[in-house]
């Protein structure tokens, strides 16, 4: 497995998406006013990092993939049952596999939020640390 980034998952879930709808638009941002429904947008509210011993670390980017469907409420909930299974298991650019966890979702104003989170873990490079030489009188 190589090396894992937020850029790379936030790649792997758009590419995700526009596999799964290819007649969706799909932004990595917040912009409205030009949407067309159905539209996706995806989005990093929060992430979290735990430290382990030594150089590992746990990530946990939180996604909410916002869904602006073109039919109300019960695409919305349609929609939010196909993303378990599109999102569950994402193909990263470099070819990795990233298992989704936390999943929850929530319809608020006729807007899907789908949450979701990639754990993953890092390691940072370890210090290398070198001794001095020490001198020894007569030595």
């Amino acid at each position: 497995m190589s090396e894992i980034n937020t850029g790379m998952i936030l790649d792997g879930v758009t590419l995700a998406l526009r596999k799964a709808y290819p007649n969706s638009q799909i932004e990595a941002s917040a912009i409205k006013q030009r949407l067309k429904a159905p539209a996706f947008i995806v989005l990093l509210p929060s992430a979290t990092q735990t430290a382990f011993l030594g150089t590992r670390k746990q990530r946990a980017p939180r996604f909410d993939i916002i869904y602006f469907p073109k039919a109300g409420r019960e695409e919305c909930y349609r929609i939010a049952d196909e993303l378990c299974s599109v999102l569950e298991l994402i193909t990263l650019p470099r070819g990795d596999k990233l298992r989704g966890t936390d999943i929850s979702y929530e319809v608020t104003d006729d807007v899907l939020h789908f949450f979701i989170s990639y754990n993953h873990f890092i390691y940072e490079k370890a210090e290398k640390t070198t001794m001095e030489n020490l001198k020894f009188g007569g030595f």
